[in-house]
């Protein structure tokens, strides 16, 4: 039986510090381990994440103030690195509804196409990632590739960086060889995940798409790959028109989905991923509150990431962790081991 699958259907440490363990306040175990089959593992202290993309103002942290501790998180992902350095989608790049309409009618909704901006890995990895160690946090680099044996060498040289404990494979990239979806394919996954853990014993995160066919079969082939845990999913392809100006309203035309109305659909492959794979899952899409990241964790989820809600505000990923403790209180609970539907 492939590692990791279920029969039925359906490198470096965290620098240690004298603060309690946020994940033991209040008699509270939030600890979680994403990566529990891998000599390094992935142990984070709760499992609240900051998703990559949404972290500061620009994706790396820019806007995060002192008062702002990222040790009290699970984990952070900055946003994800490209083999060469890349300028982005024309602006606009993304479209909000009404901050204050939607807060108050709770269907924040989100269009993006921001186009993986960023200074590619080789710069990501002498001018950036070294940064990342003074935030005594755990911190987990995001990549995404054109193809195959790009995975294989980013992963190559991400093995020599760093300021990071994990990798997470940004799987909603097309491979230039075919044109197709990395995520949208279950040997292309199996294959992308296999070049990175040939290249790497760091913990490895497959971030799968959400609009697939069988997100069990990809799921099973990142397990395959040697996937030490999975991500689910990404934002879903979407676009809006202004019907004043009769344009799109983002440059790119169309973009991707995210917000509440996500949350629904996420956690459902969630659940049935969770039922299929015998690693760790980590539920993103439309988390505003603790209720919210606890219905991940009882679909399945091993731990939540904090993806619109920060650009609502960015304190949102202490508040939600703040009110998951709130919600385990409430309901008698010491831990969430185990709990799930």
């Amino acid at each position: 039986m492939p590692r990791g699958t279920k029969s039925q259907p359906a490198s470096q440490m965290v620098r240690k510090t004298n603060r309690p363990n946020p994940s033991q306040i209040q008699g509270l175990d939030l600890s979680v381990d994403l990566a529990p089959n891998n000599p390094h593992h992935l142990h984070l202290t709760n499992p609240v994440m900051i998703a990559s993309g949404t972290f500061g103002y620009d994706g790396y942290g820019r806007g995060i103030t002192g008062d702002m501790d990222l040790g009290e998180l699970g984990a952070v992902i900055p946003k994800t690195f490209t083999h060469l350095p890349r300028e982005g989608n024309p602006e606009p790049r993304w479209h909000p509804t009404s901050y204050r309409e939607a807060w108050d009618a709770g269907d924040i909704l989100f269009l993006n196409a921001i186009g993986l901006t960023n200074p590619g890995i080789e710069a990501g990895l002498v001018d950036v990632t070294p940064s990342w160690d003074r935030w005594n946090a755990t911190c987990i680099l995001s990549f995404a590739s054109d193809s195959v044996k790009q995975f294989g060498d980013m992963a190559a040289m991400a093995n020599q960086g760093t300021g990071f404990q994990g990798i997470e494979l940004n799987l909603s990239c097309p491979n230039v060889e075919d044109g197709s979806l990395f995520g949208h394919s279950a040997n292309l996954t199996a294959q992308a995940v296999a070049a990175v853990r040939k290249n790497t014993d760091r913990p490895i995160l497959a971030k799968l798409a959400p609009n697939v066919p069988n997100i069990i079969e990809i799921a099973r082939a990142a397990v395959d790959g040697g996937a030490d845990a999975i991500s689910i999913g990404n934002t879903i392809p979407a676009m809006h028109i202004d019907t004043k100006t009769r344009q799109p309203v983002l440059g790119n035309v169309t973009g991707g989905l995210s917000g509440p109305g996500l949350r629904p659909i996420s956690l459902a492959l969630v659940y049935q991923v969770s039922n299929a794979v015998d690693i760790p899952i980590i539920g993103i899409g439309g988390i505003f509150s603790g209720e919210h990241a606890a219905e991940y964790i009882l679909a399945g989820a091993s731990a939540v990431q904090i993806g619109s809600a920060n650009l609502v505000g960015l304190s949102a990923p202490w508040r939600i962790l703040s009110e998951l403790k709130d919600w385990m209180s409430h309901s008698g609970l010491s831990n969430l081991k185990g709990l799930r539907i």
